[in-house]
């Protein structure tokens, strides 16, 4: 199923069980061991995009669960994907954010990394706890831009909708015109605005 940029990060209710590749199992998320928990921001907490990347390698099952973190928010990663939308990413904030949280064996972690050479995986800190049913969950890690994350006056931009961000980049950096979808999955352009975040200073560290 294609999946139109404009809807990204493609949401829906957090949910624990398992994604296999006939669906999703809602209950117990099942044996964990020897598995890596991943906590995702953005379209990696979608079971379409999580079956569009793994495939055939759902077919042992991918736990999935409901999780707190705590002193983690989301934002926008300071560069443009190849279909032309500003993906999300995590940064420092704070509060409590309700996220989904994946255990990956090994080949399914490795084929996710590949999917993702604008980001590196890191461990969340230890003033950002996860918590799955209440418990705290050891070795929880996520995906942090490479990029930096936008935002401005020191403050990160929280997560908008693809509307509300594109319309923030156009505000922001008008000699590049108006910025949509269908212009941005354009590689120049891409890299114009990437390096113009980058000059007018609307790039900020994850704080991760």
């Amino acid at each position: 199923m294609e999946l139109h940029p404009s809807g990204y990060p493609w949401s829906e209710p957090v949910r624990t069980g398992l994604l296999g590749d006939r669906g999703f199992d809602q209950g117990s998320p099942g044996d964990l061991d020897g598995r890596v928990p991943v906590v995702a921001v953005g379209s990696n907490a979608s079971p379409v995009v999580l079956a569009g990347k793994l495939a055939r390698l759902l077919g042992p099952g991918l736990p999935v669960a409901a999780a707190e973190v705590h002193g983690l928010a989301v934002g926008h990663s300071a560069h443009i994907s190849a279909r032309g939308y500003v993906a999300a990413a995590p940064v420092q904030g704070d509060g409590v954010r309700s996220l989904t949280v994946c255990w990956f064996d090994e080949a399914q972690l490795a084929t996710l990394d590949a999917t993702e050479p604008n980001y590196r995986r890191v461990q969340l800190p230890g003033s950002m706890p996860c918590l799955v049913a209440g418990a705290p969950l050891t070795g929880a890690e996520v995906y942090e831009s490479v990029h930096g994350v936008l935002g401005e006056d020191g403050t990160p931009l929280e997560l908008l909708d693809q509307a509300g961000v594109l319309a923030w980049l156009t505000e922001r950096l008008p000699a590049l015109g108006g910025l949509d979808h269908d212009r941005l999955v354009d590689e120049d352009l891409r890299e114009q605005v990437r390096r113009a975040l980058l000059e007018a200073e609307l790039v900020l560290p994850s704080g991760l």
